[in-house]
């Protein structure tokens, strides 16, 4: 199985290192959200794709999805038109997930199966209407379904990946950690979640530290499933996994 990937930088999902935006094995170098994948993988398929097939893991970086979408864009039938059902703020996100999903078809071969992790930041604010989360992440499922691709996964932290990563460094990891999603995406806001999470890590730390941190404290699901938007992502992730798993010859 391949897992195709596409984040927004090397903190979360993960970066090229060819200066391509396009890679696998040893020229994709992963990030913290790609190594609490890797964990959440190792459950339903029984072994960790990170550690035991390298060339597992291919990255699309988001301006090779958008070079994507340009030359989409050139058949005036494949272009994804804002519906009074989906915002119009949002559509790159839809667009995202249809780009990432025929890409990952397109990497089905010689009997391999796929499954594709978009990963981007809610990045709300206390302004945020309430509703903005579940916009963006339907926007991606419908992406995904346009591209008639049937494995593809939202990683959408509520409000950024640092969340997500604080239940985990709290005082008392994974116990009530649905409030952190209250928490403002703001950078500027005053005690910002990315300066709550260094106090709790001693310190801030480069994707790489937080790559070996995360290997020495494997998530715990239930406590981490409190918070709506890991447990939305977390079921995503192992319906694909399973389906993937029911594909697989032999």
């Amino acid at each position: 199985m391949i897992v195709v990937l596409s984040g927004e930088g090397q903190t979360d999902l993960g970066a090229c290192s060819n200066a391509q935006g396009i890679c696998n094995a040893e020229d994709f170098s992963p990030g913290p959200m790609c190594v609490l994948l890797d964990q959440l993988l190792v459950e339903p398929l029984g072994y960790s794709p990170r550690e035991t097939t390298p060339g597992a893991f291919h990255f699309i970086s988001e301006a090779a999805l958008v070079e994507r979408a340009r030359m989409r864009k050139r058949n005036p039938r494949a272009f994804l038109a804002p519906g009074a059902k989906r915002e119009r703020e949002t559509g790159h996100f839809a667009a995202n997930a249809w780009d990432l999903g025929v890409a990952a078809k397109e990497l089905e071969v010689n009997g391999e199966i796929a499954i594709a992790v978009l990963f981007r930041d809610n990045d709300t604010t206390r302004s945020s209407a309430p509703t903005a989360w579940r916009i963006k992440w339907d926007s991606m499922l419908t992406g995904f379904q346009r591209a008639a691709f049937e494995r593809g996964v939202p990683m959408l932290p509520n409000p950024k990946s640092e969340a997500w990563l604080m239940c985990a460094a709290k005082a008392q990891p994974f116990q009530h950690c649905a409030a952190l999603e209250d928490l403002p995406g703001n950078d500027d806001a005053p005690n910002p979640i990315k300066d709550r999470l260094a106090a709790a890590l001693g310190g801030r730390k480069t994707a790489q530290q937080l790559c070996d941190w995360l290997s020495e404290h494997p998530f715990e699901i239930t406590g981490a499933c409190e918070m709506p938007s890991f447990a939305a992502f977390y079921r995503q992730l192992q319906d694909a996994a399973h389906s993937a798993i029911q594909r697989r010859p032999g």
